[in-house]
């Protein structure tokens, strides 16, 4: 009787159903059910609950679905082995609930209905009569539709509020999952200044992209300079009474775009198939970009590396307040690709950041030869002025100016946002003895390393969207040179008749460019990300480095060339992936955050979804267990069989051994391989162990 007494008291706190109704006010976590495969409004995994996970009165939890302007779910209207029966046994996998649980579902139609009984529904889908009164979980409707790249349903009936410290940010649900866009989480300090933690107080509708940071993108000035947002997405929002062990780990993305551009809304996506897919909560920030973020002048307050204090800045907010959207502060990966791994790098090297995530992924790190090693080993202020100042001080005319620092504080964003340097449009972080102190990440123990495991690799074929657009010259040596000249800005023409790189057959052209694209991307990415993982282990710098090579891709449709696509035949209209083509840099990307048909993409053959299945689960695994094998009673729970078959083909990821240093080979079929171009990086002066002496 107390706890039916209870239970109408809990109704009258919320009485008519809320506009945007709170997890806290209604007394229960919310997990939405929904088997993403990837295959989106072509899946057969149809059907999709919202899940009370507070055991409530049938009545009370009725009551809770209105407020969420659903009802409860229906055996009648919904088939349960369509997504949801997977979706609860996973609950079950994660102990939530016994594996004989029941959970309340809509009445039956009147006529048939036992009197004063309402019906439950158990794991297997068998549905029963049982007491009204009774307490257990329910499962209420969830009508809210997929979301793609251009489509977003924010009607009031789908939104939610959550209480983050003295904020209440209220966001939407999709098909998938909860959706918080553009959530501050630091304050604008002004230009030239570090960032800070933003505490609110604040109410704040969190439906729609905010601007992007300050950038330079197609030709014009877009974004602006107070671009301190960040996006989340979760399967799950926790309750108040939730206990940590059923928060979900966090994956904190810090985009590429060579520190210049792009945006942690890329794909115009914010993580929400990666977060229901592998059920973590995925954060993508915005960060400061080219001088806004990185401008470093020597001798004054201008210090550089104000985008990787953004960084640093998103990571305290996410460990302060992660919480209220379903994640856990203490379990944070910190990932990105291209420049935005390189900033992992950095973070990595950071005392600043010490504490702040406990696992870390770099995709296709750019590290090298000059001038992409400046990401990766980092300047001090005057070398960085040296390159950087003498074109932003003619550009926006401060270098006549009385007070240099106020002139660049105070100068149109216009005039300052277009400057480039003599080594193009890039931009670095810097040694400032601030955030970093170091020149680079100490991977033989010398100082400072944040010890967390690493995943790290990189696309078999990285430089050649670099190079494409010098496609055509037939001779190995002359494109060389041309490359030494207008790219790396050393000679590498000796290696057009090296051993280690044999030109190959063919058309001349064709052989020209494959020969320099191995080259490059050899010395301007593989090479010493192989050294990298090889002495961090040799070392016991990092506990576990995993490494991968893609040899599938998908070029990012704002980022691509026809020769970063595979070629096209009869039996497939758009490009057989099974066939040669180069793995260009970026390629990845789509991949890793699942967004093929979200962001509407030509699916080429019957294993693009699938590939995409399994390297969300691998990246996913990683960010769960800080291992990237998926363990195969999650799989089977969760019904991810085409994950737990090709696992069974390609064999165990190992971590790196310096004995026999292994990558995975990320394709269909693929497999733990030795790490590749072994006897190339040697000839490159890369060898696997070059830290051992470089540093």
């Amino acid at each position: 009787m107390k706890s039916i007494t209870k239970e109408i008291l809990f109704l009258g706190t919320f009485g008519l159903a809320l506009a945007a109704p709170n997890p806290s006010s209604l007394g229960t976590a919310l997990t939405i059910l929904k088997d993403n495969d990837f295959y989106a409004q072509y899946s057969n995994r149809t059907s999709s609950a919202i899940l009370i996970e507070q055991p409530k009165t049938f009545t009370a939890a009725k009551s809770i679905c209105s407020s969420l302007s659903e009802g409860l779910w229906s055996p009648e209207l919904e088939n349960f082995a369509a997504g949801v029966n997977n979706s609860l046994s996973y609950q079950a996998y994660l102990r939530k609930f016994s594996y004989s649980q029941q959970f309340w579902v809509a009445d039956a139609e009147p006529a048939s209905k036992p009197k004063d009984t309402c019906r439950a529904i158990d794991l297997a889908g068998k549905v029963r009569p049982l007491d009204c009164n009774r307490l257990l979980p329910a499962l209420c409707s969830h009508s809210a539709p997929l979301s793609n790249s251009t489509f977003s349903d924010t009607s009031a009936k789908y939104r939610v509020t959550v209480s983050a410290g003295k904020q209440k940010i209220t966001g939407f649900r999709d098909g998938f999952g909860f959706r918080f866009k553009s959530i501050r989480y630091g304050s604008s300090p002004g230009r030239f200044q570090h960032s800070s933690v933003y505490d609110g107080p604040s109410d704040v509708e969190a439906l729609d992209y905010k601007d992007v940071c300050r950038q330079w993108h197609d030709g014009e000035d877009i974004g602006a300079e107070d671009c301190f947002f960040l996006n989340i997405a979760t399967p799950y929002l926790p309750g108040p009474t939730t206990p940590k062990c059923d928060l979900k780990p966090v994956f904190f993305w810090i985009h590429g775009g060579s520190n210049v551009e792009v945006n942690g809304n890329r794909g115009i996506s914010d993580g929400v198939n990666i977060a229901t897919r592998g059920d973590v909560v995925v954060v993508k920030i915005n960060y400061r970009l080219g001088h806004f973020g990185w401008l470093a002048i020597d001798g004054t307050p201008i210090t550089g590396n104000y985008g990787l204090g953004d960084a640093i800045t998103g990571l305290k907010w996410v460990r302060k307040y992660i919480k209220a959207f379903g994640g856990d502060p203490d379990r944070i990966t910190v990932g990105g690709d291209s420049a935005g791994a390189s900033n992992v790098r950095a973070l990595m090297a950071s005392e600043a950041a010490k504490g702040l995530f406990s696992a870390a992924i770099m995709e296709s790190l750019p590290i090298g030869w000059f001038p992409v090693n400046l990401f990766s080993h980092w300047l001090s202020i005057p070398e960085s002025t040296g390159i950087f100042a003498p074109m932003v001080l003619q550009g926006t005319g401060c270098g006549a100016a009385t007070d240099v620092v106020a002139c660049l504080a105070n100068v149109d964003p216009a005039i300052l946002t277009p400057i480039t340097s003599p080594i193009g449009n890039l931009a670095f972080p810097v040694l400032d003895n601030i955030i970093l102190k170091t020149s680079d990440l100490q991977v033989t123990g010398k100082k400072y390393t944040a010890q967390v495991p690493l995943l790290m690799g990189v696309n078999r074929d990285e430089s050649s969207i670099q190079l494409s657009p010098f496609f055509g010259i037939p001779d190995a040596y002359t494109y060389l040179e041309y490359i030494s000249q207008s790219i790396i800005f050393q000679d590498i023409t000796g290696f057009a008749n090296h051993p280690a790189f044999p030109l190959p057959a063919g058309d001349p052209a064709w052989a020209a460019f494959n020969l320099t694209q191995r080259i490059v991307s050899d010395g301007a990415y593989r090479c010493l990300n192989w050294a990298t993982a090889y002495s961090a282990v040799k070392h016991k710098v990092l506990p576990k480095v995993f490494t991968y090579e893609f040899n599938r891709t998908y070029a990012p449709a704002e980022y691509t060339n026809p020769l970063c696509e595979p070629p096209i035949t009869p039996e497939h209209p758009f490009g057989d992936p099974d066939a040669e083509y180069f793995k260009c840099h970026s390629g990845e990307v789509n991949i890793v955050h699942a967004e093929l048909l979200y962001g509407g993409r030509n699916i080429r053959d019957e294993h693009d979804i699938p590939f995409q299945q399994l390297i969300v689960d691998y990246w996913t695994a990683f960010v769960w267990n800080q291992d990237p094998n998926p363990k195969s009673g999650y799989l089977k729970a969760r019904g991810y069989w085409g994950t737990l078959n090709q696992l069974a083909n390609t064999g165990k990821w190992e971590s790196v051994n310096t004995r026999t240093p292994k990558m995975m080979r990320l394709q269909w079929n693929g497999g733990l391989v030795d790490f590749s171009e072994k006897d190339q990086c040697k000839a490159l002066g890369f060898p696997f162990d070059h830290f051992e002496t470089a540093l």
